[in-house]
């Protein structure tokens, strides 16, 4: 009954959905491409259908590349089917995993638009990345007998509480999954406060310390500081304390927004605040101040070559964004106070010393000056981090080894 009133309601949502989408279409149109994905039709054919069939969902961008590990050691092995549910995901994907993998828009989560996904592909499992609990897709999942894992499990305090709520009904949603990995114990005891067996649930670490990409090849710039996936109030901060600097005249700040379609109301606010401004697809000369990253697909080429790097979304109440990137491309971290979507890894680093925590634009401004006057100790905060990152890895082979041994192949 709990699950009928829940498609009850998706059902009603539906319209709202759509002109969501719509209006999210104007801004960026692939929001609209592929849209009857999300109510179960126009999926892509498998290519190969000769192995066993994983569904993997991974929500987003940062879900997406946090995922590629996982999903290539189990590509290996099995066909993957990849579901997102934003264009930026969707691109990235594409971008980064071979055409043997089947990519879509994910299915909205009614029963009636879950069953055409599942009936057109089969899958054998379902492997859900990091936070995504949909009732009826787990719910049908268990009614047709398809296993259902929780892959790089966590669940922040705001996301705990919000969760809380809707006990009511997600106690025997979390009941119906088969298994859980989880990146910490602070994650596996919300997990179980909220309705998940003891014997069904595993602390194993996050698959984010084995992406690491040390190739990468940095880009070339003048010196810079890097402001990456940043968000609505950082870039002004960012700008404040870039220009009360007291340092050289050639170090420039490159600014990343998280969602590119930014970029033209940055550069206007840069260029209002006196700066020379350019879009990093019009960069040609090195008369600027402020660089404005208006291309995706390339963080990590900054951060390999950045002075420091402030990873944003934490000075506003956003959550933050992944260290691990930067860490292990040796990069000096600064990050602001609100960082609960990677709580537990950011305490590690923290108790290390091996980022640098501000709250406000005179600690970043300090911070900036630390790395800038003082390159032992840029060096060493980067070493450190280094550390962190190579201490935790092998998450990777721990959840997809269980995967592959409890789904085995097909003969």
């Amino acid at each position: 009954m709990k699950l009928v009133i829940y498609n009850l309601l998706i059902l009603i949502l539906i319209p709202v959905f759509s002109l969501r989408i719509l209006l999210k279409s104007f801004t960026d149109s692939d929001y609209s491409r592929h849209f009857a994905n999300r109510l179960g039709y126009g999926f892509n054919n498998l290519r190969q259908k000769n192995k066993k069939i994983i569904w993997f969902h991974a929500v987003s961008l940062g879900e997406v590349i946090g995922s590629q590990p996982l999903i290539n050691k189990l590509a290996e092995h099995f066909d993957i089917v990849i579901t997102t549910t934003t264009p930026t995901g969707l691109r990235k994907a594409k971008e980064i995993f071979p055409e043997e993998i089947v990519i879509n828009y994910a299915p909205w989560d009614l029963a009636l638009i879950v069953n055409r996904f599942l009936n057109f592909y089969k899958p054998d499992a379902i492997l859900i990345f990091e936070t995504e609990i949909w009732p009826s897709t787990i719910g049908c999942a268990f009614h047709k007998n398809i296993p259902l894992y929780l892959v790089n499990g966590r669940l922040s305090h705001k996301s705990f509480q919000a969760y809380a709520i809707s006990s009511w009904l997600l106690k025997n949603t979390l009941k119906q999954i088969t298994y859980s990995f989880v990146q910490t114990s602070k994650h596996k005891e919300r997990f179980l406060e909220l309705g998940i067996e003891e014997n069904c649930i595993e602390v194993a670490g996050s698959v984010k310390f084995d992406i690491c990409n040390t190739d990468t090849n940095p880009i070339k710039a003048d010196p810079f500081i890097l402001g990456a996936s940043t968000h609505p109030g950082e870039e002004e901060i960012l700008l404040k304390a870039y220009k009360r600097l007291q340092v050289q005249e050639d170090i420039k700040l490159f600014l990343c927004p998280r969602h590119t379609d930014r970029a033209g109301e940055i550069a206007k606010q840069a260029t209002n605040m006196g700066f020379k401004v350019k879009l990093y697809s019009d960069l040609v000369t090195d008369d600027y101040d402020i660089c404005i990253v208006d291309s995706t697909g390339l963080l990590s080429s900054f951060y390999a070559a950045s002075l420091m790097s402030f990873v944003g979304g934490s000075l506003v109440p956003r959550g933050g964004h992944n260290l691990i990137e930067p860490a292990a491309l040796g990069s000096p971290i600064i990050i602001g106070p609100h960082t609960f979507n990677f709580e537990d890894i950011v305490n590690q680093f923290l108790h290390d010393q091996a980022c640098i925590k501000v709250l406000s634009e005179d600690e970043l401004l300090t911070a900036m000056e630390l790395f800038i006057g003082d390159s032992k100790s840029a060096e060493e905060y980067a070493r450190r981090a280094k550390e962190v990152v190579e201490r935790n890895k092998g998450s990777t082979e721990v959840q997809a080894s269980y995967i592959i041994r409890q789904l085995g192949e097909k003969n």
